[in-house]
């Protein structure tokens, strides 16, 4: 008769998750393909999205669920792809283990099937191991995006290409006016428009008060006086990529 097991898979990038992307869809296979060539039975799944390494079991939401899942279906087994989905920090991986295999829980890592399962000096060994490794593997990445992040910055800001604190854009992140580019030239047309009482250009609350009357859009004054900083940065940006092709 098949044992029941759950699933558990995490993604700490926010990048990654998505219907189109490979980190659920791999963990997935992983933890199947060990299950049923060992007579397991998945139940339930769990998946933890965009939540770091770092951070405490007892604090990510699906992994709580899924231990009141186990405890109401009396399921003891927790099975997932690899040391690093349980955490990336040797400490916060080790005091996870000793706390879960208190409650009666056994762990499967597909990567390693032994190093969660036997309490010997070697199992322990090669579990913090793995740990070591996926903690300097972790920050090893980090210390290379850093390094890309500051080639990029330095590039954009010879460019011309800058955030609002003049800095280099490197960020991904698109700016409210690029999100919103509709919503941009509603704002842009507005500050156009002269206040008959100041006779000066609408202000950022004037503006914000005409987008809900006239528009059914409730955009904050701070929101329109970003995305009227941001058609100036994308102006300024845009005059000096065109003075250096002169």
């Amino acid at each position: 008769m098949d044992k029941n097991v759950c699933a558990y898979y995490r993604t700490s990038s926010a990048v990654n998750i998505g219907s189109d992307k490979d980190s659920r869809k791999r963990q997935h296979h992983s933890v199947f393909s060990y299950t049923q060539s060992k007579g397991l039975n998945v139940v339930q799944e769990f998946y933890d999205r965009g939540v770091s390494g770092t951070l405490d079991v007892l604090n990510r939401p699906s992994f709580m669920e899924m231990l009141n899942y186990c405890e109401d279906n009396s399921i003891d087994t927790i099975v997932f792809e690899s040391a690093d989905r349980l955490s990336r920090d040797l400490i916060i991986m080790e005091t996870g283990f000793q706390y879960l295999s208190n409650l009666g829980y056994k762990l499967i890592s597909v990567s390693s099937p032994d190093s969660f399962i036997e309490d010997t000096p070697t199992s322990t060994m090669i579990r913090q191991v793995l740990g070591v490794i996926s903690q300097f593997e972790k920050s090893n990445l980090v210390l290379k995006l850093k390094g890309a992040r500051d080639r990029k910055s330095k590039l954009n800001k010879s460019k011309g290409i800058i955030d609002r604190n003049g800095n280099g854009k490197c960020a991904g992140k698109k700016r409210l006016s690029e999100k919103h580019p509709e919503l941009a030239k509603i704002v842009v047309s507005y500050r156009k428009m002269i206040d008959r009482k100041t006779h000066q250009p609408l202000s950022f609350r004037t503006i914000s008060r005409r987008l809900e009357d006239e528009h059914n859009l409730v955009v904050s004054h701070n929101t329109v006086q970003r995305i009227l900083d941001d058609i100036v940065l994308m102006k300024k940006e845009e005059r000096n990529r065109k003075r250096r092709k002169i």
